[in-house]
């Protein structure tokens, strides 16, 4: 799908507009997708609207269910319908018209990892949501629990998009793409099934020569998380855009037969409640 260029906005970090412009420079295959990343970024780094969407959490929550489950979030409808038609002219609703989606219900529908319809409604939906989400784990996130023992978010529910093998000890953390959270899991043990037999786990390694990042995978499942090795935490940015980056590794799982699962790690119950007074300028 190509989709008509618009008036570019560029994020106000220096480190995050360098590496925008290395992702664009090294996968020009992906720029689709990257201008709706940096559409969300700087909507997160304007949007201070964002940062008063705390969710109010649920006073009781089924055993391993995130925190976001059965929470109520107020976000701003004006500032809503005004993010999704932004991210709609980057990437065009196959002929809906993005002033008769009901913006508020695509975002709800995105957080629950629920939104019918075209391929290009459900891309929006889950980019329009990037911003609520990396809010709410700022705001909540550290009420998880440090033992979280599931493969999913504690925060979200959503499945991870890398695993990084941190500092000089090698730890090993999973990070959510949506919201940015990590949680540190064991080193033999699939996030998707729970394998922890070595037999059933192993890795793909580019053949190219690049020894850093590689795939994990899982013969009892066929799952897979991309990996590599980082000094320090990614910044929840860097997620998003070294997961663009590393579309080769995806290539080489999906063709060996792994795949990431379909259905979400934990189905969320969210309220998503819009009020009109807004909190952004228009």
């Amino acid at each position: 799908m190509l989709w008509p260029r618009t008036r570019r906005r560029h994020v106000a970090d220096a480190e995050l507009g360098q590496r925008l412009a290395d992702a664009r420079k090294n996968n020009p295959e992906s720029e689709a997708w990257l201008a709706l990343v940096e559409a969300a970024l700087r909507e997160t780094e304007d949007g201070a609207g964002w940062a008063a969407a705390v969710p109010e959490l649920a006073a009781e929550r089924p055993a391993g269910a995130p925190l976001l489950h059965g929470a109520r979030i107020t976000v701003d409808r004006r500032a809503v319908r005004r993010f999704v038609t932004r991210l709609s002219e980057l990437a065009p609703l196959d002929g809906v018209n993005a002033r008769r989606v009901d913006a508020v219900a695509l975002l709800q529908a995105a957080v629950c990892f629920g939104v019918d319809g075209s391929s290009a409604l459900r891309v929006v939906g889950q980019v329009a949501a990037l911003p609520l989400l990396h809010a709410c784990a700022r705001s909540v996130g550290h009420e998880a629990s440090a033992a979280w023992w599931e493969g999913y978010c504690p925060v979200c529910g959503a499945w991870p998009t890398l695993a990084e093998f941190r500092g000089l000890e090698r730890k090993r953390w999973l990070r959510c793409g949506r919201c940015g959270t990590g949680w540190e899991v064991a080193w033999l043990r699939c996030p998707f099934c729970g394998e922890t037999n070595h037999e059933q786990l192993g890795y793909l390694a580019p053949a190219d020569g690049e020894t850093t990042r590689k795939v994990e995978v899982c013969d009892t499942c066929k799952g897979y998380v991309k990996a590599e090795p980082t000094v320090r935490p990614l910044p929840w940015w860097g997620v998003l855009l070294d997961d663009a980056a590393t579309v080769p590794l995806d290539v080489a799982a999906l063709d060996r037969g792994y795949h990431r699962p379909e259905r979400p790690g934990y189905a969320l119950d969210v309220r998503i409640v819009a009020r009109r007074s807004s909190f952004w300028t228009p």
